[in-house]
């Protein structure tokens, strides 16, 4: 079995000249925790994450060594004060520029180990064809729900 067997087809994306206010409300409508971002071409430039969000919203000071010693964290309003500060800044600004991505010949095998082996905000492998525009993406859901018949 290949990527191109498993992948979700036409993905939800955000544009690279998006702000964050507009990832936000895509997160609202859907259950995804991260988009691919793609430039003009639809060639993925990156991803954005609720959690690369989240990091941007909580306040510089609260890193875990402080949390520990201190057994709390920011006020939360200050926190969603932090999000509605950052909603007009680009979406670019905060995304995370590594790029997970194999063609659709790859084998799913392959994907699943790079799948289990990600280090980075995303929980996807982004699919591209020979130009390198964003076709599909796969999740280990993927993989485990559209198991052979």
């Amino acid at each position: 079995m290949i990527a191109a067997n498993v992948m979700t087809k036409s993905p939800l994306t955000i544009p690279e000249d998006a702000k964050v206010k507009d990832a936000v409300a895509l997160f609202k409508s859907t259950q995804l925790h991260d988009l691919p971002v793609i430039d003009s071409e639809h060639r993925p430039v990156g991803s954005i994450s609720t959690r690369a969000i989240l990091h941007a919203a909580v306040p510089a000071y609260a890193d875990n060594k402080l949390l520990a010693a201190m057994k709390g964290g920011p006020d939360i309003a200050s926190v969603y004060n932090n999000l509605e500060s950052i909603s007009e800044k680009p979406a670019a600004k905060i995304m995370d520029r590594h790029i997970h991505s194999i063609r659709g010949d790859t084998p799913t095998s392959a994907v699943a180990a790079m799948l289990i082996n990600l280090h980075h905000d995303t929980f996807n492998i982004l699919v591209v064809d020979d130009e390198g525009r964003l076709t599909g993406t796969i999740s280990a859901r993927d993989i485990v729900c559209r198991t052979p018949e």
